[in-house]
């Protein structure tokens, strides 16, 4: 939910152009269709990246004071190059230019890789990888006693947030669903 009370301090621009989602649910689909809207060059690409950092998140007391922390004119010249990379299905150099965007980490570059491949239409769309994602892997595969004593966060490794796409989406054609269905049930598994 956007909630416009919790996000009072957000930049007057990212404020005005989201105002037309203020105090509602802003849903993966609605974002997903915003990113087309922005390869459609319907939008700017200040847009898609505000919706994502709301939805992403939502009502965690500093989204606001990132999310102003990543609109900066340099760093709305580094998206649009890296969704430009995005288009022309080069996702390593998109990865690489989203994560010189400082305090930008894996859990929101994945975020933003996930919505833009979906919106193309990408058949082996990325998925989202973060932290809870992570720990439900090491859950489902290490005894319950080893796993509370390791600190588990994702790989911040291009590589490694390959290998991870290909896997997910090869378990999600062994397993007859789709990859984000899988993504989600990991990112609740660890509720």
């Amino acid at each position: 939910k956007y909630n416009s009370t919790r996000w009072l301090s957000l930049d007057q621009n990212l404020k005005s152009i989201t105002k037309d989602y203020c105090d509602d649910d802003i849903s993966r689909e609605q974002v997903i269709k915003c990113f087309r809207d922005y390869f459609d060059c319907k939008v700017s690409v200040e847009l898609p990246f505000v919706l994502t950092m709301i939805w992403g998140f939502a009502d965690i007391g500093y989204g606001t004071f990132r999310t102003n922390k990543y609109y900066t004119s340099e760093n709305v010249k580094r998206m649009q190059s890296a969704f430009m990379h995005v288009k022309e299905e080069n996702i390593q150099q998109a990865y690489k230019i989203l994560k010189s965007i400082k305090g930008l980490n894996i859990s929101y570059i994945s975020k933003l890789l996930y919505f833009s491949t979906r919106a193309l239409g990408h058949s082996d769309y990325f998925l989202i990888f973060d932290i809870r994602v992570a720990r439900s892997l090491i859950r489902l595969s290490c005894p319950p006693t080893l796993v509370n004593l390791i600190d588990v966060k994702p790989s911040d490794k291009f590589e490694h947030y390959s290998q991870y796409n290909v896997q997910m989406h090869q378990l999600a054609q062994q397993h007859k669903v789709s990859a984000e269905a899988l993504e989600m049930y990991l990112f609740l598994y660890d509720e």
